[in-house]
């Protein structure tokens, strides 16, 4: 076995060696990855899972990397990217077919501007559309998974599934799509709509956004809100906004918000991470849960 010639050879883009995922996460850190993938087409996407399979081979599927922590020593095996290829958005009637390398602000901008409702809140969540099914992402009150009726995937085995919204189960943060395969599109139904309303939403949202979110290097909320309260008015209270550990820091602008300073190492981060819930935990005895998927070896 091969990997770069008996695989590579037949990507378009072919595989690169040791690439460094800090080039591929929002949070800007992350080790490289042993070899790593950007398939074209859904074709090229079973090619990798089933060479994967075939040699018992680790494989890592990712998409904008914004929803991610990948340590510092980064990720043996494969690494497959979600990523331009995926992204376009075909409309007919109310019914979009969305790549799922395609981003959630696209989405909702494109959705607004052919006067479809009902996904004006996606706009501003970082990420793209694969990863936001697979953890139902969603923001001011709306959640991608009630708009989602179907969803195509390549399997683990390697086969091209589609499942309709009867198969999809949809929950706070999470989905039943978690270890199922790689998502590479979804179908999503909207309603018809005002276009001058959405994009007055879209406006609106983008603005609260600006207004309480870090324009640093971040993957969004670091942990999940509990049902009567935010994690961040709770991690604030226990007074770790404004804390660092090396480049990185507990936002003063919103405390479940970690960024990176500039020089953050993915273990800067895991340690503030680990220190935020033991100052929860002493202070109110709560047990904050990650909402950042965190994946690699240490180095």
């Amino acid at each position: 076995m091969h990997i770069v010639n008996d695989l590579g050879g037949k990507l378009k883009e072919g595989v690169k060696i040791n690439e460094p995922l800090a080039y591929h996460t929002s949070w800007e850190v992350g080790g490289p990855a042993d070899y790593f993938f950007c398939p074209v087409n859904v074709d090229e996407v079973v090619e990798i899972v089933r060479f994967s399979r075939q040699h018992n081979l680790p494989l890592q599927v990712i998409g904008n990397g914004s929803n991610l922590l990948v340590r510092d020593g980064g990720i043996r095996g494969l690494v497959l990217k979600i990523g331009d290829a995926f992204s376009y958005v075909e409309i007919k009637n109310e019914l979009l077919t969305v790549g799922a390398g395609t981003q959630m602000t696209y989405l909702a901008r494109i959705a607004a501007e052919k006067a479809l409702c009902g996904c004006e809140f996606m706009v501003g969540i970082p990420g793209s559309l694969g990863g936001a099914i697979i953890m139902n992402a969603g923001s001011f009150g709306g959640y991608i998974g009630e708009k989602v009726s179907s969803v195509k995937l390549v399997s683990l085995e390697g086969e091209t599934l589609v499942l309709d919204k009867e198969q999809l189960s949809f929950a706070y943060r999470r989905s039943n799509l978690l270890g199922r395969g790689v998502i590479v599109e979804a179908s999503i139904k909207l309603e018809k709509g005002n276009q001058d309303e959405s994009l007055k939403k879209i406006e609106y949202f983008l603005a609260e956004r600006g207004r309480r979110h870090p324009i640093l290097p971040s993957a969004g909320s670091v942990f999940r809100n509990l049902p009567d309260q935010p994690a961040g008015r709770l991690i604030e209270n226990a007074g770790a906004k404004g804390m660092r550990i090396g480049g990185a820091e507990v936002s003063t602008k919103h405390a479940n918000f970690i960024v990176n300073r500039g020089d953050a190492t993915a273990s800067d981060i895991l340690n503030l991470m680990d220190t935020v819930r033991r100052m929860v935990k002493e202070k109110y005895d709560i047990d904050l849960q990650p909402e950042v998927k965190v994946i690699g070896e240490e180095i």
